[in-house]
C-alpha cells in the first residue's frame, strides 16, 4: 500500500485523528483496507453535478446536430438553387435573333403543267413537177416567211425550152398539112356530083383532111404539154406561211419527191399529253402558256382535243400559238394551262428549310416579353408545298393564318430552341452575320453551333 497522498485532499484533523485511532484498534489485515476506503470516498455532491453535466451534454449535442442538419440543407439547397438558376438562365438564353413572317393569302391563278411538242398546224409540202431535171435556181431558206405564188426555185429551162419551139414547128406544120388537105377537099369534092371522080376517091380526100386536122390537135397538145413543163421549172409557193423545210440544193436532179415544207399562215402548235384524270379541267378555248429558250414564252390557247387516248393512254391536247421568232416547230417544251385564278396560301421561300428530301418551317410559338425582349420557342414543322412564284412558295396543305414563320435562317435552329423575335434590319443584320460565321466552316453542324456562339455573344 503506497503511502502516497492527494495533496488537494485536505482532511479535518479531527477526522484524521478518529481514523488513527480506529486503525490501532483494528487487526493489522483490515487497517489497511479502512485506510483505502477512507481515501476514494467521493464528495455527496459530485454525482448530481456529473448527472446534470451529462443531461446538458446530450442536449447540447442535439441542439448542435440540428444546427449543422439545418445549415448542410440550406447549403444544398442553395446550391440546388444555384444550379437550378443557372440551368434556367442556360435554357432561357435566345441562341438567334430572328425576323418572322405570317403566311399571305393571294389570288394566283390555277395552272395545270404538261410537257409536249410544238408542231406545225397546217403544213404544205411543195414537190417538184418535173422529173429528171436539175435545180438551177433556190430563192428562198428555211425560216423565211412566203406568200402565195411567190417562186421558190427554178430549174435548168433550156431543154424544156427547146422542146417548146419543136413543139410550135410541130403545130405549124400540122396547120400547113390541115390547109393543104382542105384545099384538096374543096376542089375534088364537088366532082363528086358529076360524077368526075369516084367516092373511094372522094372519101380519100375526106380523110386526109381528118387526118390532118388531128395531127395539127396533136401538135397543140404537145405544145402545151411542153409549155407547161416550162412553166413547172419554176416552182412556187401553193400558200402563204413559213418554210419549215429546205430538202434540196442547186444542181439537184429531182425524182418527184418533196422540194420545201411550208407551215401555213406560220401558225404552230403545242400538243401536250395529260393524264384523262385532269381532261375535265381542260376545254377548246383555255389559255396556254408554253416556255420557250432564254427565259422568254409564247401564249396560245386549245384548238382542239384528241377524242381517244394514245398508246400511252394519254390524251393528247391541241394547243395553237401566236407567232413568235424563238417558236420553231419540233422543239419539245414544257408548259401551262391557265385554268384561272384561285386564292391560295403562299409563304417566302426563304422560310423553307429542307432535309432529308422534306420541306420544314420553323414556327415562333408561345411568344412573350421578357425585360422589354419579345422571346418564343421553336417548333419544327413539315410543310407540303405546291408551285413557286418569283420569291413565294405555294402551301399545299394551308397552316394556321395566325403562325408565326421564321422568315430565313432557319437552318441555324433546332426543334425547341428559344430565339429572339426582333424587327426586319435586326435580323437582317443578325442573320447576315450568322451567314458569315457559317460559310467560315466547312462541316454544317460546326457552322450551325459556331454561329450560334458568336450571335450569343453578340446579344
Amino acid at each position: 500500500m503506497s503511502d502516497f497522498q492527494d495533496p488537494n485532499n485536505k482532511q479535518d484533523p479531527a477526522n484524521s485523528k478518529v481514523l488513527s485511532e480506529a486503525q490501532t484498534e483494528l487487526p493489522p489485515y483490515r487497517q489497511a483496507e479502512v485506510a483505502q476506503k477512507s481515501t476514494s470516498k467521493k464528495p455527496s455532491w459530485l454525482i448530481p453535478v456529473l448527472i446534470a453535466m451529462l443531461v446538458l451534454g446530450v442536449l447540447l449535442g442535439r441542439y448542435w446536430d440540428n444546427s449543422s442538419s439545418e445549415r448542410a440543407e440550406n447549403i444544398a439547397t442553395d446550391e440546388t438553387s444555384t444550379v437550378t438558376t443557372a440551368d434556367d438562365t442556360s435554357t432561357e438564353q435566345a441562341v438567334l435573333s430572328v425576323e418572322t413572317v405570317m403566311p399571305s393569302q393571294d389570288n394566283i391563278g390555277n395552272t395545270l403543267s404538261a410537257e409536249g411538242t410544238i408542231s406545225a398546224k397546217d403544213t404544205a409540202n411543195v414537190s417538184a413537177k418535173v422529173n429528171g431535171v436539175a435545180i438551177e435556181r433556190i430563192f428562198v431558206e428555211e425560216g423565211d416567211r412566203v406568200k402565195v405564188g411567190q417562186v421558190l426555185a427554178i430549174f435548168d429551162t433550156d431543154a424544156a425550152e427547146q422542146q417548146v419551139l419543136q413543139a410550135e414547128a410541130d403545130v405549124a406544120e400540122a396547120e400547113a398539112t390541115l390547109a393543104s388537105a382542105k384545099a384538096d377537099a374543096v376542089r375534088v369534092l364537088p366532082l363528086i356530083d358529076i360524077d368526075a371522080i369516084s367516092k373511094q376517091e372522094a372519101d380519100r380526100y375526106r380523110t386526109t383532111e381528118l387526118r390532118a386536122q388531128a395531127a395539127l390537135q396533136a401538135s397543140k397538145a404537145r405544145l402545151s404539154s411542153q409549155r407547161l413543163m416550162l412553166d413547172n421549172a419554176t416552182v412556187t409557193a401553193p400558200v402563204s406561211g413559213i418554210i419549215s423545210a429546205k430538202m434540196i440544193e442547186v444542181g439537184q436532179v429531182t425524182g418527184g419527191e418533196p422540194l420545201f415544207t411550208i407551215v401555213k399562215d406560220g401558225i404552230l402548235e403545242w400538243q401536250a399529253d395529260i393524264d384523262p384524270s385532269l381532261i375535265g379541267e381542260v376545254s377548246v378555248g383555255t389559255p396556254v402558256r408554253v416556255s420557250l429558250p432564254n427565259n422568254q414564252s409564247v401564249t396560245g390557247e386549245v384548238s382542239r382535243i384528241a377524242p381517244t387516248a394514245d398508246n400511252n393512254r394519254q390524251i393528247t391536247i391541241y394547243a395553237s400559238l401566236a407567232t413568235n421568232s424563238g417558236a420553231r416547230a419540233g422543239m419539245y417544251q414544257t408548259g401551262e394551262f391557265l385554268l384561272g385564278n384561285a386564292s391560295m396560301q403562299t409563304i417566302p421561300n426563304t422560310a423553307i428549310v429542307s432535309n432529308d428530301g422534306y420541306d420544314y418551317v420553323m414556327l415562333v410559338t408561345d411568344i412573350k416579353t421578357i425585360d422589354n425582349t419579345s422571346v418564343g420557342r421553336i417548333k419544327r414543322l413539315r410543310v407540303m408545298l405546291g408551285e413557286r412564284f418569283g420569291e413565294n412558295v405555294a402551301v399545299a396543305e394551308p397552316l394556321p393564318a395566325d403562325s408565326r414563320l421564321v422568315k430565313q435562317g432557319g437552318s441555324f435552329l433546332n426543334e425547341g430552341d428559344l430565339v429572339r423575335v426582333v424587327d426586319s434590319s435586326t435580323s437582317s443584320e443578325t442573320n447576315t452575320n450568322a451567314s458569315a460565321v457559317a460559310q467560315t466552316t466547312n462541316a454544317p453542324v460546326s457552322a450551325q453551333k459556331s454561329a450560334q456562339a458568336y450571335l450569343q455573344v453578340l446579344s
